[in-house]
């Protein structure tokens, strides 16, 4: 072999690894683009679904506004109405009978109190009454309930409180009686 082919074959290698390399950074070149393209399309994936969820939080934000007002409504209703229920046409009781508590229980009513005071009937027709208003689905509460267990066990009385006041000290105490 001559030197020039010699020559020559080694510019033919060298150019075919040129060609090889150049290859190689085109394929390389072509991974990057497409890795770049798929970058773009997850962030514009992502953009979406953050304006999507912006979207449903907004609406349901505007919902949980409109059930928290619809609740605080139907509380305020509940609140006039428990205070109103005597005066309403169809109420079994003498208003005057009723006095309004709130808490725990809405009323204690003292049923025929005034007429058997007036001398109107007998003290058997007069009637001690727990009563809680409520509207709509509301149900009793936990302390509602177990007065009602209370009253339902008899484990009610009548305590009269007496209270002394001691002029030489100013105290003041209270005596409990049967």
């Amino acid at each position: 072999m001559t030197l020039t082919t010699m020559l020559l074959i080694t510019i033919l290698l060298i150019l075919a690894m040129l060609v090889w390399a150049i290859q190689r950074i085109q394929l390389q070149n072509k991974a990057l683009l497409q890795s770049e393209r798929d970058v773009a399309q997850i962030r514009n994936d992502m953009l979406e679904r953050e304006a999507g969820f912006q979207q449903q939080l907004a609406k349901d934000i505007k919902e949980a506004q409109k059930r928290s007002n619809n609740m605080q409504r139907n509380v305020l209703k509940g609140q006039i109405g428990e205070q109103f229920t005597p005066f309403i046409t169809d109420f079994p009781y003498n208003p005057s009978d009723c006095r309004f508590m709130g808490e725990p229980i809405d009323y204690v009513i003292f049923q025929n109190l005034h007429e058997c005071a007036d001398g109107n009937v007998p003290i058997e027709d007069v009637h001690l009454i727990i009563a809680e208003v409520k509207t709509g689905n509301a149900r009793l509460n936990q302390r509602q309930k177990i007065i009602k267990q209370v009253i339902e066990n008899g484990q009610v009385s009548f305590k009269e409180l007496r209270i002394k006041h001691c002029e030489d000290t100013e105290d003041m105490r209270v005596n409990v009686s049967a």
